[in-house]
């Protein structure tokens, strides 16, 4: 999947001048410095912005796998509750105690473990590698009774699930799923701005510092610095792909 490049509206025009400037061999205009400052000040304030802006994605999407988690497990007492209680089935006579027993043990554990099936099957994956890599016997050993309980727990978690849980479960997985997708992309865009702007900083730091000292540069540093501009946009155009 291709993305449009992300791109910097100073790289084309402000540095260039800096580097006209710079060439011109005498003391380098008060107005100059100033918008060199200037431009390194703003650069330092957009960084800290798109790093607020990713903080507050980060906890946005934190949120609504939260969200999605929390909804997903009333969806599966509800089908769980259906399963065993059929709404065109008449419900036979029972105590109290009777019900609130099988509650516990036809409901409550699918409540309870609701959505938790993947990540035991990736922990179960996870120490198969890891006994398989050791050689300490005392690990090892640590190692396959977690295997264990983690293989019983499994098998827990699909002894006579109701179809109905196993469906809804499928559904809440695939939205976590759609939203951990959309929140790394979010951040690798952000993470990329972020690259652009820091190269951008070091080379707007570097033009300042040689404007402030009104320096000569000599034909090697232009070249240098021309040659990082020019990386700079290939690099920039390959962040986005």
């Amino acid at each position: 999947m291709s993305h449009a490049p992300l791109r910097w509206p100073g790289i084309d025009s402000f540095l260039p001048l800096m580097i006209l400037a710079l060439f011109a061999g005498c003391a380098t205009p008060i107005e100059v410095k100033t918008a060199s400052k200037a431009q390194l000040d703003l650069l330092t304030a957009l960084d800290g912005a798109v790093s607020n802006l990713q903080q507050s994605f980060d906890q946005f999407h934190k949120a609504k796998e939260a969200r999605i988690r929390e909804e997903g497990r009333m969806l599966v007492a509800r089908q769980a509750i259906a399963a065993l209680y059929p709404a065109n089935r008449p419900m036979k006579q029972m105590t109290a105690d009777a019900l609130f027993e099988s509650y516990n043990t036809n409901v409550q554990p699918w409540i309870d473990n609701a959505l938790e099936l993947p990540d035991v099957e990736a922990q179960i994956v996870s120490l198969t590698k890891k006994i398989a890599a050791t050689s300490d016997p005392a690990l090892k050993g640590r190692y396959t009774l977690a295997l264990q309980d983690l293989q019983e727990l499994r098998a827990r978690l699909v002894r006579n699930k109701p179809a109905a849980v196993t469906e809804i479960e499928e559904v809440i997985l695939g939205d976590l799923t759609n939203e951990r997708q959309t929140a790394q992309e979010v951040r690798r865009l952000l993470g990329t701005l972020r690259t652009q702007i820091a190269f951008m900083k070091s080379i707007a730091s570097k033009v300042d510092a040689w404007l402030a000292i009104d320096v000569n540069i000599s034909q090697e540093q232009a070249d240098s610095l021309k040659d990082a501009l020019v990386d700079a946009r290939k690099a920039f155009a390959g962040d986005a792909r």
